[in-house]
């Protein structure tokens, strides 16, 4: 049973893992803790140190955007380099090292670090007027730490957001609370994007939050949602979910277009955002958690599942192509491309233990772990013992 997002729908369960044998093979290990203690809120100050120490350990320089003072100018079909004070750069070293950052000629306020090790090594604004960073490449290792942690922490928080949920979900028609809920249950049935209100004004593509009712299809088995997502891919998920059902047809009692709405306190109705859903589930779960991380976690999960019980390949070619299809059925689950799946939502944790062989020891549990609950703390597990 995959931990599929419609499997997180279920209600919550308390973990009830095996008790601990005494490790004499790989099969044999430490199974995983019994009822893990939720991790303690972390303040943005806490997290920041924890960010600055991993990267001392990295051996990087923590830098502001604000500080990289090196500019580049057209020069033939290349560029010259000039450092903070306008005088040119003639240092063949520091000229390479910026050259291979390969920023784009399309790129304007293009700026550099003058530190070899600054994490961040260049910023700049594409043709859109988006901002663009160049990291270290050590940085991205940094980066897989940390978004390891906060998985392992919305794992195991999860439980304690499911029960809120479900609470929540019960609140009155064009309550502000059964608005936010809907977003949660909609992203935790799907996996979709949360939705951004600047894609869905610029470009007419939508997400979680952004919905309109007329994505929504009555179909005879329950409800079919229909609509274009970012990068212009078409997404189509059947639901038929009852609670789900019952929540749609209250929303489509406020007037408007927008599916996911609420009345204020002057009764006015208003959409909801995806970033007020964001603060609604950290006030719920006391860590900073996003409409992201349950993708992340749906992902990350799936590719579990399908490595775990699959015997890993002698050859790098075979054993890639294993890592390659299990990434592919995860990517279908999130509508994603599954290079974009790969780079972007599944752990490497979960890759890496595959490929060393140390995975295949949960499988034993998965088979055992019917809850999608369990099957989170699963997960947490293994990336506790990652890193």
């Amino acid at each position: 049973m995959p931990l599929h997002p419609a499997s997180l729908s279920a209600r919550p369960e308390r973990p009830a893992l095996p008790s601990t044998v005494t490790p004499s093979s790989p099969a044999q290990r430490k199974p995983p803790v019994a009822n893990p203690t939720p991790s303690k809120p972390t303040s943005r100050k806490a997290r920041a140190r924890t960010t600055a120490q991993l990267a001392r350990a990295a051996g990087l320089v923590m830098v502001r955007r604000d500080t990289l003072n090196i500019t580049r100018r057209r020069c033939g079909r290349g560029y010259r380099y000039f450092d903070g004070t306008g005088k040119p750069i003639t240092d063949k070293d520091l000229i390479s090292r910026l050259a291979a950052l390969a920023v784009p000629p399309a790129y304007a306020d293009v700026r550099f670090a003058s530190h070899p090790r600054a994490h961040l090594q260049a910023v700049g604004r594409d043709a859109a007027g988006r901002v663009q960073y160049r990291y270290h490449p050590d940085w991205e290792a940094v980066r897989g730490q940390l978004k390891a942690e906060r998985l392992a922490r919305f794992a195991e928080a999860l439980p304690r957001i499911r029960r809120r949920v479900a609470r929540d979900l019960s609140a009155p028609v064009g309550s502000r609370l059964l608005a936010l809920a809907g977003v949660v249950e909609l992203v935790t049935l799907t996996a979709i994007r949360p939705g951004e209100e600047a894609y869905a004004r610029e470009r007419g593509t939508r997400g979680a939050a952004t919905l309109l009712k007329s994505n929504l299809r009555h179909k005879p088995q329950g409800l079919e949602l229909s609509f274009q997502a970012k990068g212009g891919r078409k997404v189509v998920c059947a639901i038929a979910d009852p609670r789900f059902l019952s929540l749609v047809a209250a929303l489509r009692q406020l007037p408007g277009r927008r599916l996911f709405q609420y009345r204020n306190a002057q009764d006015e109705v208003r959409p909801v955002r995806a970033g007020d859903v964001n603060a609604y589930l950290k006030q719920v779960s006391g860590i900073p958690v996003s409409l992201k991380d349950f993708r992340t976690l749906v992902a990350s999960a799936r590719v579990l599942e399908e490595l775990a019980v699959r015997e890993p390949a002698a050859s790098d070619r075979r054993r890639n192509a294993q890592i390659l299809e299990a990434v592919r059925i995860a990517a279908e689950t999130l509508h994603n491309t599954p290079a974009i799946c790969r780079k972007s939502y599944v752990l490497p944790a979960v890759v890496e233990a595959f490929e060393d062989g140390t995975l295949s020891r949960f499988s034993q549990f998965l088979k055992r772990y019917r809850s999608p609950m369990r099957r989170a703390t699963l997960l947490a597990t293994l990336i506790r013992e990652s890193t």
